[in-house]
Formats: C-alpha cells, structure tokens, sequence
C-alpha cells in the first residue's frame, strides 16, 4: 500500500527556498525611494533646482519610513535582532546612514551630501538582496549565555559609528575637491554647488567626533560581550585589528585637529574611512571570530 502523503509544512528548510531577488515589499518600496531620492539628489546637486531638493527630501523620507518598517517586521517575524547575518547588516548599515543624513542636513546647510550618501544607501539595499541566505548564523549560539544583551547594542553601535565616518569621509571629499580649486584658481561647475569650506570642515570635525565615541563605545561593549561569552577578551580576528586601527587613527585625527585643521585633516579623513571599509568588509569575507553569515 501506498503511505499517506505528508503535509506540506512551510516551516521546514525545503520548503523556504529564497531567490536573490526574494525583495520583501516594504524593503522593495524602500529601495525605490531611495532610488528616486539618489536620482534627484545628484540632479539638484548638478543644476541646483529646490524642485528636485524637494522631491529628493520627500521620496527619501518615504523610503526611510518604509525600510523601518521593514526591519520592524523582519524583527517581529524572526524573534531576534535583525543583524545576525550579511542581508540584515547591509540593509541596517543603509538605514543607519539614512539616519546621519537626516540629521546632518538638519543642521548644516548641506543638501550636497545627498549627491554622495544616498547613492550608496540605494546600493547597499540593492546589494543586499544578492546575499545568499542560506546557512544563516543560528541567533542563539550568539545570544545565549551572559551579556547576550550586549551584541545588538556592540553592533548597532558600531554601523552608527561607520555612518558618520562616511559622513565625515564626504564632507572631507567636499573639502579637498574645493581647496584644490581654490588653490589653482580654476573653478568648475561642481565648486559652485558646494558648501563653504568652514561648513565642510565643521561637518568633517563633528562627524568624525561623533564615530570616534560609537566606535569606542561598540569596542568597549565587544569586549565585554566576548568575555561573557568565550572567556577571552580578543580572538586574533581581523576585524579586531582594523577596528583598533581605525580606533588609532581617529584618536589622533581629533587630537591633532587643531594643528592639523583643513587638508592635512581631510586627508586623513579619507584615510581612515579606508580602515573603515576594512572593517566592516572583514567581518563579512576575512572570516575569523567577526562573520555573518
């Protein structure tokens, strides 16, 4: 005799099989906010039009709210806090950055960093549906034991510090591209559409202030958390090398930022934001202690 089919359980891993272009809708209305909102940006940034500044505040603000939305659900749906693997990290990396911009255009006069940050917001969302999600780190093996309390605020702390380590990375950007023509006397159409120096610059200084305390405090809290939980402090992990690096040299971008105020800071600016960079995509393809999966 025949045995009876078994039930069809959505529950079980054959049964979940995700395709890359698996988008949910409030994360493929999101991105195309932040699709629309990158176009204008770079479109007002080029012919300087408060039409498109508008369009691109509103369809930013739109994707914004549809993308919390989106690891909302995805946080209620899991039961866990949605940075356990690579997809999750990229979307809340953009997120974040969505955040810096809404607050640096609050207060500085700076509607060109939109040219520069949002363009990256729409890639991040977009490149984080190319992630394979298969072989997605179990939460509990990093939330179980003392401290487990500690990894979402170690590494929400971290990506908020990576956020204004990117603003500070464009602003120093603005800073060299304007100084450079100021200093050969030639000016482009671009010069024209960027803040003043002494906005850049205060822009620079604050942001980088701001990523040097996250980032202390995401160190801080990481290596508590690592006590709790394997009893060692550091594991010879890439990511912890560039992480104290980058730590390093923005210790001594703020304290030098007196003597060295204007292009000797910008560039090192720049410089560390490439530490930055390592980071983060160390913890994603260097493997070691630090990986998502």
């Amino acid at each position: 005799m025949l045995a009876a089919p078994r039930p069809f359980n959505y529950n079980e891993p054959s049964a979940r099989t995700p395709t890359r272009f698996a988008m949910k809708p409030f994360l493929y209305a999101a991105m195309a906010g932040y699709v629309i909102a990158a176009i204008h940006a770079v479109l007002s940034f080029v012919n300087k039009r408060r039409a498109a500044e508008r369009i691109t505040l509103y369809t930013a603000a739109f994707g914004f709210a549809a993308h919390t939305g989106a690891i909302i659900f995805d946080w209620a749906r899991d039961g866990h806090y949605p940075l356990f693997s690579t997809t999750e990290a990229l979307s809340f990396l953009a997120w974040t950055l969505v955040v810096a911009y809404g607050l640096v255009t609050y207060r500085y006069p700076l509607r060109a960093l939109g040219a520069f940050l949002l363009p990256v917001v729409s890639l991040l969302v977009f490149a984080s549906q190319f992630v394979s999600v298969n072989n997605v780190k179990d939460p509990s093996s990093v939330t179980g034991g003392s401290g487990s309390w500690l990894f979402p605020v170690h590494v929400t702390l971290l990506l908020f510090g990576y956020a204004s380590f990117f603003v500070a990375f464009a602003a120093s950007v603005m800073y060299l591209w304007q100084e450079r023509e100021l200093r050969l006397k030639k000016f482009s159409a671009v010069f024209h559409r960027l803040p003043s120096l002494t906005t850049v610059d205060d822009v620079a200084s604050t942001a980088a202030s701001v990523g040097f305390t996250l980032l202390t405090l995401g160190i801080v809290t990481g290596v508590i958390w690592s006590r709790a939980r394997s009893v060692r402090m550091f594991h010879n992990d890439p990511t912890e090398f560039f992480a104290l690096l980058t730590w390093v040299v923005y210790l001594a971008l703020l304290h030098f930022r007196v003597q060295w105020r204007g292009r000797k800071a910008a560039w090192l600016g720049v410089g560390g934001f490439t530490l930055v960079l390592c980071t983060f995509v160390g913890a994603i393809v260097l493997g070691g202690f630090h990986v998502f999966r």
